[in-house]
């Protein structure tokens, strides 16, 4: 072999060798140092989203760890054009009678949609998004017999999947708790606008906005088998919002709202725990549909009426600790109070009361006696008051709620009269007038009332607490007690007789509220009140009833009272 051709043969050599090592060299770096984020790349490309509103958002409970929403699991299509083939051979239902037939994706979609849902902005939808190829959400939700007879009437490329509803038809305490604005199906993020859902809003939603539904394909664009779908949040994960606790029980809740059901009224009904001041429930009516908005959404509980003859039990208190009566002390109601001969106030009983004391008074609501006393006690010290017992505060932990009432007497004898009596310059929620009950029944203490408990994580780890509030003492106990004798009294043999619950005892004091309105026949209407507290000894639930239209107190509000206290019995409360 000559010189030349071992220089050659090197050459080659040395040629093959380097163009060895520099393949291998690229592949190893390829594959060990690039190799992860190719591969992932790779997946990525073949990763069909559909991309959904983050629906992991936190719960809200009551005091006792179970869910006032009533959450529900309904089923929703989840469409890939992608994977959909076209022309579609389908038989809606398979039949000997009907043979397959070629369709469209979107019509054959379409037909096997359940015909409540086989409406025309349905089939623009499936059109319009077939030719966007985009993944999407079907609009509609299922019932688990629609799901079920879908799957078994399959496309390829369409998937039923489940997918909860937040609020379900036995949700509880709707007006309290409130709604959310966007649309899961749409892919819009869930963000509260009412209530505890707006107020909390920061916990309970999730870590962003959306979640993404993902499969991937191979590189003709069909599902990998094994692969199905999986859900992917922010980062990867999938991360709920947190719940919180509320001081609501659910059992006496959904028995409040229950008995207002069947007695149809129109207005609130509060509990309070004396104990603790802690709102056990927290009902209006007319009720609304949290999912749609349809409906009532005013909330009676925590939007302020005049209190009507309620407001005695603040000039009782005013006058009985400031001095100006004793409760044996004895007046004269001859039916009416005379400011002068044009300013005249009757008293709900026409021919008057006569001769009775001070404590009979309060039982028998007399509007003559209390304007009597109302002006021994004068307009600054009964403001003062009824400021001491909370009528002017909120509710901890529901920091939309920034009074509790609104107390502004006129100067005039006249307006100190009306207000004495609950119907000018006095402004209260029926939560407020529970927690005035509650303040009686618990010997002249006030503690204010309070609605959330803790925040959670999903681990069921408290990550916020609120500290319960500070009670303070804002009656002496004698002036305490005399109140109780006198609420007692007026159910016992006053206007709150129908409030009576046999074998507990019950104290409470009725109201009624006289408004501009007229009914169909032309009569007046009066706003009705009933609040108070059992049992009489050692008092353990305040109480407090409003009903639009309700007439006296002493009727359907009292009545309501009664079955409430009385159901609570029964249950495990």
């Amino acid at each position: 072999m000559s010189h030349l051709q071992e220089r050659r043969i090197l050459f080659l050599f040395c040629f093959f060798l380097c163009a060895c090592l520099l393949l291998g060299g690229r592949l190893a770096w390829l594959q060990l140092v690039k190799g992860e984020k190719l591969a992932a790349a790779a997946v990525k490309e073949r990763t069909l989203r559909l991309p959904l509103g983050n629906f992991l958002r936190g719960d809200i409970l009551d005091r006792r760890g179970k869910s006032l929403l009533d959450p529900e699991t309904t089923w929703v299509a989840a469409v890939f054009p992608a994977l959909v083939p076209a022309p579609l051979e389908v038989s809606c239902p398979p039949s000997p009678a009907r043979p397959p037939r070629e369709e469209s994706p979107a019509e054959a979609v379409f037909g096997l949609l359940p015909r409540r849902v086989q409406q025309e902005k349905v089939r623009s939808f499936l059109l319009a998004s077939f030719a966007k190829r985009s993944p999407f959400l079907l609009p509609v939700r299922l019932t688990e017999e629609e799901a079920a007879s879908f799957k078994k009437r399959g496309v390829p490329g369409v998937y039923v999947i489940p997918l909860p509803r937040r609020y379900g038809p036995a949700a509880l305490a709707r007006h309290l708790i409130g709604c959310l604005k966007g649309s899961v199906l749409h892919g819009e993020p869930q963000k509260g606008i009412k209530g505890i859902e707006a107020l909390y809003d920061s916990f309970l939603a999730p870590p962003g906005d959306r979640v993404e539904l993902l499969t991937v394909v191979d590189r003709r664009g069909r599902l990998l088998e094994g692969r199905g779908l999986r859900l992917r949040g922010e980062g990867g994960r999938i991360v709920k919002g947190k719940n919180v606790v509320l001081t609501i029980d659910g059992k006496a809740q959904k028995l409040v709202e229950e008995i207002m059901d069947r007695f149809g009224v129109r207005g609130a009904v509060v509990l309070v725990d004396i104990p603790t001041g802690e709102v056990r429930a927290l009902a209006s009516r007319p009720q609304y549909d949290q999912n749609t908005g349809s409906g009532d959404q005013f909330d009676r509980s925590l939007a302020l009426y005049h209190p009507g003859s309620v407001f005695k039990i603040v000039v009782a208190a005013a006058a009985l600790a400031g001095g100006k009566v004793r409760p044996g002390e004895k007046f004269f109601c001859p039916g009416e109070y005379k400011f002068n001969e044009k300013e005249v106030v009757a008293c709900w009983k026409r021919e008057g009361h006569g001769v009775l004391n001070f404590r009979e008074a309060f039982a028998l609501s007399c509007n003559t006696v209390f304007i009597k006393v109302a002006l021994r006690i004068g307009r600054t010290k009964l403001e003062h008051y009824a400021r001491v017992l909370g009528l002017e505060e909120g509710l901890a932990g529901y920091p939309a709620l920034e009074r509790g009432g609104v107390i502004r007497i006129g100067a005039y004898p006249g307006q100190l009269g009306n207000a004495a009596l609950g119907q000018e310059g006095v402004r209260i929620t029926p939560l407020t007038a529970a927690v005035l009950a509650a303040t009686v029944g618990r010997g002249g203490i006030y503690i204010p009332p309070a609605i959330v408990k803790e925040i959670k994580d999903e681990t069921g780890k408290v990550v916020k607490s609120f500290p319960r509030p500070a009670a303070r003492r804002v009656l002496p106990e004698a002036v305490a007690a005399e109140l109780q004798k006198m609420m007692e009294l007026a159910v016992k043999e006053g206007t709150g007789r129908r409030a009576h619950v046999p074998g507990l005892g019950s104290a409470g004091k009725t109201g009624s509220v006289e408004t501009a309105l007229r009914d169909a026949r032309r009569n007046p209407v009066s706003h009705a009140w009933f609040v108070g507290y059992a049992p009489v000894e050692f008092p353990q639930i305040a109480a407090a009833v409003f009903v639009e239209g309700g007439g006296a107190g002493g009727a359907v509000a009292a009545e309501i009272f009664r079955e409430v206290i009385e159901g609570l019995q029964r249950i495990d409360f």
